[in-house]
């Protein structure tokens, strides 16, 4: 059964309400050194979300990357344009039909994400070495709980699993 999220008597948060702000909280300084972070690679938030597309979805069409990104054809065009000349994305021709273009993620673009994740991973190792073994032993099996209850949803609305 769902847990209400403040107690209606009294007014206070609950657990998962304390959980969401610990999770959830994130400092504007924090934020400012991922987005800065992001930029120094020369990284739009488009050219982001055309890389998690991508990611996501495998190799697209120009029009679907015009509709993931909610733009014209010809916006996703420039953008694809862009990418291309920083080797992030390539377009290929269909064997069979060449006039049927698709985007695909280069290396280049996978290593993206690859260092991203790799650069999270330090930042949290640092934090986690701050921890006690019994700390971490409390937290891991709060977040394997999470996950848990994360992929119960989404089986119990069709979505895909976490990769």
């Amino acid at each position: 059964m769902p847990r209400t999220a403040s107690s209606a008597a009294t007014d206070t948060p609950v657990p998962a309400d304390a959980l969401l702000d610990e999770l959830t909280g994130w400092a504007a300084g924090d934020r400012l050194r991922m987005f800065t972070a992001w930029h120094r690679g020369a990284l739009s938030l488009v050219h982001l979300s055309v890389l998690a597309l991508l990611e996501a979805r495998g190799p697209l069409p120009m029009s679907a990357v015009a509709e993931g990104l909610d733009v014209s054809q010809a916006s996703a065009t420039g953008i694809i344009d862009r990418m291309e000349e920083r080797g992030i994305v390539e377009r290929q021709r269909a064997q069979g039909d060449r006039r049927v273009v698709s985007i695909h993620l280069t290396e280049g673009g996978v290593a993206v994400f690859r260092d991203m994740v790799e650069q999270r991973r330090a930042r949290l190792r640092r934090v986690l070495g701050e921890l006690t073994p019994d700390e971490i032993e409390g937290f891991l099996k709060g977040i394997r709980a999470m996950r848990g209850a994360r992929e119960r949803l989404r089986a119990a609305m069709n979505e895909e699993p976490s990769r």
